[in-house]
């Protein structure tokens, strides 16, 4: 079912590698706790570095300044045998691969991408590290809902800008982040206006925090026996949900 990804993001067959990675490589070059290890053990199946743009497979230019160096980019597959770490995982590989990744979390018919914008260390000369994360929900390519469909024809290839690396990566970042917000406002829309994506971000940021605290809050409220604080909690709710609902509407 990955293969439907694959062919709609027409990625050209000269970039194609399909080289596979071995988790002990992870386990070696990375500073992994306990946990870390038994999650790359025990959560993943196989890695495969399945593509690689440079300049000598896709037309595009490198792109480096004092604060980001995008020379190439990597398209790797990590099947997966359980999600429930998949966050973690995420950031183990992005963080363990200095180059700019597009990664494909696969289980089954289900797929989860992710991404990660990187910088140059401001403590250490040379060194790239994670500057934020994003990420797709998981998507059944064999059902796809409605913002599915546009969000994947987006991520072709030949539609997205070829003026450099970066370039090329944030607009795959942005079309993740239109993905987020049409799954909250129901339409899929790619803001094109530099500012406008600055603030749709934050936005988005905003909301899932806001997110977070009402499903706290509803946990905490399913526990809570004394009526007054019951009635506390509902109204702290509903001022929030008030909230969300205006900045969804900002998205």
């Amino acid at each position: 079912m990955i293969e439907t990804l694959n062919k709609r993001m027409g990625l050209p067959q000269s970039a194609y590698l399909g080289k596979r990675i071995y988790k002990k490589l992870f386990q070696e070059n990375a500073k992994l706790g306990a946990t870390d290890k038994k999650a790359l053990r025990e959560d993943i199946d196989t890695i495969t570095w399945e593509y690689t743009l440079k300049p000598v497979t896709i037309p595009i230019n490198p792109f480096s300044d004092e604060k980001h160096e995008y020379l190439e980019i990597a398209v790797i597959q990590a099947n997966l045998t359980s999600r429930k770490r998949t966050e973690r995982l995420a950031e183990i590989i992005h963080r363990a691969i200095p180059y700019p990744i597009v990664l494909l979390f696969v289980d089954g018919s289900y797929v989860r991408l992710s991404l990660a914008t990187k910088r140059f260390s401001q403590a250490e000369k040379g060194v790239i590290v994670v500057d934020e994360f994003f990420a797709t929900h998981w998507m059944d390519l064999g059902a796809l809902e409605t913002a599915e469909e546009p969000f994947l024809d987006s991520l072709a290839a030949k539609t997205l800008p070829h003026t450099d690396f970066k370039t090329f990566y944030d607009a795959i970042v942005d079309r993740v982040v239109a993905l987020a917000c049409a799954s909250r406002t129901g339409t899929y829309v790619i803001e094109r206006d530099a500012e406008r994506v600055k603030s749709r971000r934050r936005m988005l940021a905003e909301c899932r925090e806001l997110e977070a605290l009402i499903a706290e809050e509803r946990t905490a409220l399913m526990r809570e026996e004394q009526f007054n604080r019951k009635v506390d909690g509902n109204v702290r709710i509903k001022k929030m949900e008030q909230e969300l609902a205006r900045k969804v509407a900002a998205l």
